[in-house]
């Protein structure tokens, strides 16, 4: 990574003694989240319409106005220009009468700006609370100071997070955002686009620094430089579609020890639910777990305003995620150091 970095764009997690943003999470009934979802459908449904009622209002009444002004310039542009022969004062009046126009297409399309940011501070938080008792954060993510330790981020500059979901499953604080990396600068496009997840125990459970990946290019890359000091470690998996990750660790009999062929599987089912997306996890730190997902969709922006809200699809599909990263929480059984 480059030393300077902008995240101009993204809020860092709060203390991690500070609980106060972070709510116990459950495992949702899928009959009882397809009645909330239903429900939180209609309601935005509701939002989405008084928008587009507020929106075809005002740009009735900016066209008439607009329509108006355009006419009493040139009025007053024939009036001073042919009347009385003064060319200054004509061309203010035509000046003058597109700049109601301008101000008034602001005005109209005001409600495409308020539909979005009521998507956020509203719905948003909603869903986030139906998938399993989240907190929604519409611009926090993964602390930077975290990102410096983990030595598998492509070199970036500039670092976005946004749509944090956070909570505490079975003692384990679970944060997790869309991300994006830049090298340069944003109009060349992200190097990095997709999820990060940070996971917190409470205790000190891990030892050293081990990488899980299934992202063959940045172990080609990495292992005789970033990597030198880690050891590659081998661990046995009988079912060859989850044999496709690579391990390397600070603490190589500790970490085959600690790694099994249960969370191997978990692993390659996330990576399978996100597209076979190559997935990397990294347990750092005594008490984190950090997994970095590639996916390019932006799930949770708000829909075209103009068009009906009537499917469920996105939610279906961040219930099957969220459950799954759960999971991984499983099969560490993390939450028994708890009481250590």
């Amino acid at each position: 990574m480059d030393d300077k970095k902008e995240n101009t764009e993204q809020t860092d997690l709060p203390a991690p003694d500070n609980a106060s943003s972070y709510s116990d999470l459950r495992k949702t009934d899928e009959r009882q989240f397809d009645r909330v979802i239903e429900q939180l459908i209609e309601e935005s449904e509701e939002m989405r319409m008084s928008r587009v009622r507020q929106y075809h209002t005002r740009g009735l009444v900016s066209m008439n106005l607009g329509i108006l002004s355009v006419l009493l310039g040139v009025g007053g542009f024939g009036w001073f220009f042919l009347m009385n022969a003064d060319l200054p004062l004509a061309l203010v009046c035509i000046v003058g009468s597109i700049v109601p126009p301008i101000v008034l297409n602001l005005w109209t399309q005001a409600p495409i700006k308020t539909y979005a940011r009521e998507h956020k501070t509203k719905f948003m938080p909603k869903l986030a609370h139906a998938l399993g008792g989240f907190s929604f954060h519409p611009e926090r993510g993964v602390s930077s100071k975290i990102l410096e330790k983990l030595v598998v981020l492509p070199r970036y500059r500039i670092y976005d997070a946004e749509d944090c979901f956070m909570g505490t499953y079975k003692g384990v604080k679970v944060l997790f955002s869309e991300a994006r990396l830049y090298s340069y600068n944003r109009r060349n496009g992200a190097d990095f686009d997709g999820i990060f997840v940070l996971l917190e125990v409470p205790g000190d459970v891990f030892e050293g620094h081990t990488i899980i990946t299934s992202d063959h290019k940045m172990v080609k890359e990495r292992e005789k430089t970033l990597w030198k000091k880690l050891q590659k470690v081998f661990v046995s998996v009988e079912n060859p579609e989850w044999d496709k990750f690579v391990v390397y660790s600070t603490k190589p009999d500790t970490a085959e020890l600690m790694l099994g062929e249960k969370l191997f599987k978990e692993l390659a089912e996330a990576s399978e639910i996100f597209s076979d997306a190559p997935l990397t996890a990294v347990m750092f730190g005594k008490k984190y777990v950090f997994m970095m997902i590639p996916n390019s969709e932006d799930m949770f922006e708000p829909s075209n305003m103009f068009v009906p809200i009537t499917t469920k699809t996105h939610a279906m599909q961040c219930r099957k995620e969220i459950s799954q990263i759960l999971e991984v929480i499983d099969v560490f059984d993390l939450y028994k150091h708890a009481d250590h």
